[in-house]
């Protein structure tokens, strides 16, 4: 009786490495995944002058310009090009005061208070010590996961980047 104990821990003790082990590749993967999504959205912002988000934005009223529309396919078109298809809450994100953050869809759509959004963009006022504005920089949030077999999804994280200062 022994032999079937040891034998039955020693599988246990398999499985559960196993398990770490897929765990730690899945989240390896998804952070290089998102660290490149990332990387590509400040690109598209910073080549794009940057991205037209107000305070109405979070009523869903704003991104009418062609330049912006033009930029939020382009984003579209990363995530697509990517496979990512994490979300994350960006209600949970704290920004300055003088920040405007907006959540967005893959799709592009914006997403509401409370809602899931694939990624997130927090419009920062860049501001000279007298107070004047001196122009604008941008947050980008990007979200991974660790995602281990059986019991799926169990931590989220998020991945920052900031564009360079722009005049708009």
């Amino acid at each position: 009786m022994r032999e079937g104990i040891g034998g039955i821990q020693l599988f246990l003790i398999v499985v559960i490495l196993v398990l770490i082990f897929a765990g730690i590749m899945s989240l390896t993967i998804n952070h290089s995944n998102a660290f490149a999504i990332k990387d590509q959205l400040v690109s598209i912002i910073e080549d794009a002058g940057g991205l037209d988000i107000t305070a109405e934005c979070r009523l869903g009223d704003c991104n009418d310009d062609i330049k912006d529309q033009q930029t939020l396919q382009n984003i579209v078109d990363a995530l697509d090009s990517y496979s990512y298809r994490q979300t994350g809450n960006c209600d949970s994100i704290t920004v300055s005061d003088t920040a405007t953050m907006v959540g967005y869809q893959r799709t592009g759509e914006i997403t509401m208070t409370g809602k899931k959004s694939s990624f997130c963009i927090a419009k920062i006022d860049a501001n000279k010590d007298d107070g004047t504005l001196r122009g604008y920089y941008y947050k980008v949030y990007v979200f991974y996961q660790l995602d281990i077999p059986v019991l799926h999804s169990i931590f989220n994280f998020r991945s920052i980047g900031e564009t360079k200062l722009l005049y708009r």
